[in-house]
């Protein structure tokens, strides 16, 4: 039997080319459904990658003629990691590019951005945060002044200056230290240098509950038109993978900071995404409503886990154990169908 109706929360990691992950999930939830996820959550939020996959989930089909038609389908956003990955991470050519590139690393940022730019203005062109059918929450992170930046629905149809392109949102959120350089725009009337909102805020789960109980009054966080209370939120919270130590224990005792530049944002995007899990499960369980929150993801091995790898035995490999650990998993298949059914999406 179905639940009660709930505000549905969908949340969704960073984590590069391990964005097919969770859209394995998102097939599933359509398929059993019968709706495109825009239509079964009114919130969706994401982080880097997930961010990309927030926009691109919601964004609006201006060409047709139906109001609530979404651009993409989920093939096409799939396209994006196994066919466009390989311009947006370039693999070096030969082996002395891969020495070169190592080197090169260490005083440049990775890839050059102009790829990844020609991807997004593909799929964005000039569509901004208002083209989206439902409210988003996109993390950033402004080294310009040192703070955290959320690209809003809610903001950007109360202040025009805030309603920026979905090009903009999508680079500022996923401009990864060492991967990408920084991300310069103005958005409010400000100058924003951004970078990858996964340093501080990888799972964006906690953030989009903040967002939608901190702002009660706004006309789309309600549940017919009364106040929300955590009671009436469901949130499923998607990660993109999880391995075992990305640093070598004993070998990292005799490090410097040339040796922990690489490994600590790794660190510092995978390490706070367990904190935020357990917050989550915490805060829930102490309102009594373990069923309303779900967190989805899979383990993965170190050698899959670079999110710059976009060969496509790797692609292969993240697609058949999202499947194999969630899809063809009863146990975990059974947690998703039971939180769709508390969320009022099934029967």
């Amino acid at each position: 039997m179905a639940g009660s109706p709930k505000f549905k929360i969908l949340a969704i990691d960073g984590g590069g080319i391990r964005g097919v992950v969770p859209l394995q999930v998102i097939r599933y939830i359509e398929s059993v459904t019968k709706r495109e996820i825009h239509q079964s959550f009114d919130l969706i939020a994401g982080t880097s990658t997930g961010g990309i996959l927030a926009s691109a989930l919601t964004i609006q089909d201006r060409s047709s003629v139906e109001a609530n038609k979404r651009k993409y389908k989920l093939d096409d956003l799939e396209s994006i990691y196994r066919v466009r990955g390989k311009e947006i991470f370039p693999a070096p050519s030969n082996r002395f590019m891969n020495w070169y590139t190592a080197f090169t690393n260490w005083i440049q940022p990775q890839f050059n951005p102009n790829n990844l730019n020609r991807v997004l203005i593909e799929f964005f062109g000039d569509d901004r945060i208002s083209n989206c059918l439902k409210p988003i929450f996109i993390a950033s992170y402004d080294i310009h002044r040192n703070k955290p930046v959320f690209f809003t629905f809610r903001e950007a149809s109360l202040f025009p200056d805030r309603n920026s392109t979905l090009v903009e949102v999508a680079r500022a959120t996923s401009a990864a230290p060492t991967y990408f350089p920084t991300f310069d725009f103005h958005y409010a009337s400000e100058r924003l240098i951004c970078i990858d909102g996964g340093i501080y805020m990888n799972n964006p789960s906690l953030g989009a509950l903040v967002e939608v109980l901190g702002n009660a009054d706004y006309k789309h966080y309600k549940l017919n038109d009364n106040v929300l209370q955590i009671k009436d939120i469901s949130l499923l919270s998607l990660g993109t993978g999880h391995s075992d130590s990305l640093v070598d224990g004993v070998r990292a005792n005799g490090w410097g900071k040339l040796r922990w530049l690489k490994p600590v944002i790794d660190l510092s995007t995978n390490g706070p995404v367990k904190v935020i899990d357990n917050q989550m499960e915490t805060i829930f369980k102490s309102f009594s409503l373990d069923s309303n929150y779900l967190r989805v993801d899979i383990y993965i091995q170190n050698k899959y886990s670079e999110m710059s790898d976009a060969r496509d035995s790797t692609i292969d490999y993240l697609i058949k154990e999202a499947k194999s650990q969630i899809l063809n998993n009863d146990t975990m298949k059974l947690k998703i169908d039971n939180f769709l059914r508390e969320a009022g999406l099934i029967d």
